[in-house]
């Protein structure tokens, strides 16, 4: 024997006893685990209504290019001034909703209808604006009819020399 005597360990590192702090620990992790999930919740609902607004956004922007095009007739032009283009409100609803049959924009993406004002508001210009509803993940549990997103673009025919 080397002379120590067996006796009551009275805690430290070696696996003895547990002091009042013991386990503190744990609840840090859980509470910083639990407010990392939310926070990662919160950006990916951002994300998916950013996104699905910049989608949205592209749609209108080429169903107002394509419904520019769509021209009835051309007005001369005043003192020297190009020829002016005259749209019409269902040519402009026409081919915005033939743009998106085109392609396929009814069917991936959900909620997607023409909204108003689309049409031509002065004879001159495509407006188009399109609405959808965005259902982003996990928050679709708070939120089961989605988040409505909305973008609307114009755009002008313009007859050049």
């Amino acid at each position: 024997m080397s002379g120590r005597t067996a006796g009551p360990d009275h805690g430290g590192r070696d696996g003895g006893p547990e002091g009042p702090d013991d386990g503190q620990i744990t609840i840090l992790v859980i509470g910083f685990a639990v407010v990392s999930l939310l926070l990662t919740v919160v950006v990916m609902g951002v994300t998916a209504v950013y996104l699905g607004e910049r989608r949205l956004q592209v749609l209108a922007d080429n169903a107002a290019l394509a419904a520019a095009d769509t021209f009835v007739e051309l007005r001369p032009g005043e003192d020297g001034a190009p020829p002016a283009t005259v749209l019409d409100d269902d040519a402009v609803t026409g081919a915005a909703a033939s743009y998106l049959d085109t392609v396929s924009a009814w069917a991936g993406t959900p909620g997607l209808a023409l909204a108003a004002p689309t049409g031509s508001p002065d004879g001159r210009t495509a407006e188009v604006t399109l609405s959808a509803v965005v259902h982003p993940p996990v928050v679709n549990l708070l939120v089961p009819d989605g988040i409505p997103i909305t973008a609307t673009s114009e755009a002008r025919a313009r007859i050049g020399r």
